[in-house]
């Protein structure tokens, strides 16, 4: 399927109401007008968040339900039930693997406890052992996406959106691979290398992205990316949290040129900006004119998403949109200082329904103000 076919068939779910959202052609375009920097309707940025209806039910990834595959759409679809998208938010179910899954996509070795995923590291230092990358279609994991994916995707039709797993960016992955140490020694090294796996992903990726899109698509549903970002074409998250450990002169020669390839995969892209030690390169994203927008986690350790607002007005300036994930308590405070266009929240710590009308109350009146 070509890009226009499937920016065909995600036009049209934008047209349709969800069984579980009666009113998401409105959203859809709302979050089709923050991709274009704009706002719809009411001018106020988008608020995304899910209200947990049973918080005495714990929602998890389900990951010890993967290989039952009626007892993971049911948990899947009780927990759906459970989170109601608030706001702006879309309904959605993620078939979740966990981080990179496209290692274990690839036939990697790949390992889960509680709500944590791993691919062990294996790639020796001369990188003698390193394969010729490719989807490994016999494996077990792939045969679990083979099972699930099109099972959700006949579900979701007409009631709910389908959220893809994580493929990862792609030196994230080496760095999974070889080891975040041994990849920056690499860096140093035999950057050549590095340059030259990291290409190597790229087909591989594009080729799992595509079965992710098609095989959801054909159901007459629509697929979203784990940002829970809805979009009438195909976008992509572009990730490269490595470069949380180099360098400009690192990024320049190695990650920039990477990231800048992700997000020539699909019509649209975001960058995910993952905590403070990745902010020194946003100069050199807003330089990537096939980045449309950046999503920034402040991370664990920052309670607040407030220090990083001169950065934000930096990324505006640049005419990219913007999606904060940010505690509930900052929305009111960043809303006062940024511009509603292109302008998003992920809203975390919303307690209940009356406490999140209470603060999309709060917006409006201050964007009125």
């Amino acid at each position: 399927m070509n890009m226009s076919k499937r920016s065909e068939i995600l036009r049209s779910v934008a047209g349709q109401e969800l069984e579980f959202c009666p009113d998401f052609t409105h959203r859809a375009e709302r979050h089709e007008a923050w991709w274009h920097q704009e706002t719809a309707g009411d001018g106020n940025p988008l608020l995304l968040g899910y209200v947990n209806s049973n918080p005495s039910r714990p929602v998890t990834k389900r990951f010890e339900l993967l290989d039952e595959p009626d007892d993971w759409l049911e948990a899947k679809l009780r927990d759906l039930g459970q989170l109601a998208p608030a706001a702006d938010a879309v309904p959605q179910i993620r078939l979740d693997f966990g981080p990179c899954s496209l290692a274990a996509l690839m036939g990697r070795a790949f390992h889960f406890e509680a709500e944590t995923s791993w691919t062990p590291a294996f790639i020796r230092d001369d990188w003698s052992n390193a394969p010729e990358w490719g989807l490994e279609r016999s494996n077990h994991w792939w045969k679990v996406l083979e099972t699930l994916l099109p099972k959700l995707a006949k579900a979701a039709h007409g009631r709910f959106l389908v959220n893809s797993p994580n493929l990862g960016g792609l030196l994230d992955l080496l760095s999974v691979m070889r080891g975040q140490t041994e990849l920056c020694m690499d860096l140093m090294d035999q950057p050549e290398t590095v340059g030259h796996q990291s290409a190597a992903l790229l087909p591989v990726y594009r080729e799992a992205r595509d079965y992710l899109y098609d095989t959801v698509l054909n159901e007459g549903a629509g697929l979203i990316h784990w940002h829970n970002l809805w979009s009438d074409e195909p976008y992509m998250i572009a990730e490269c949290d490595f470069a949380y450990s180099v360098g400009p002169a690192e990024w320049e020669r190695i990650c920039g040129p990477d990231v800048e390839s992700q997000s020539r995969l699909a019509p649209r892209c975001v960058f995910h900006l993952d905590g403070d030690g990745m902010t020194r390169h946003i100069e050199a994203l807003l330089d990537i004119p096939t980045i449309q927008a950046i999503q920034f986690t402040p991370g664990d350790c920052n309670p607040s998403a407030l220090p990083w607002l001169d950065m934000y007005k930096r990324i505006q300036q640049r005419g990219k949109s913007l999606l904060i994930f940010v505690k509930a308590p900052d929305v009111v405070a960043l809303t006062k200082e940024l511009k509603p266009e292109g302008l998003a929240f992920q809203i975390e710590g919303v307690q209940n329904e009356a406490h999140f009308e209470n603060l999309h109350r709060e917006v409006r009146r201050c964007l009125k103000s």
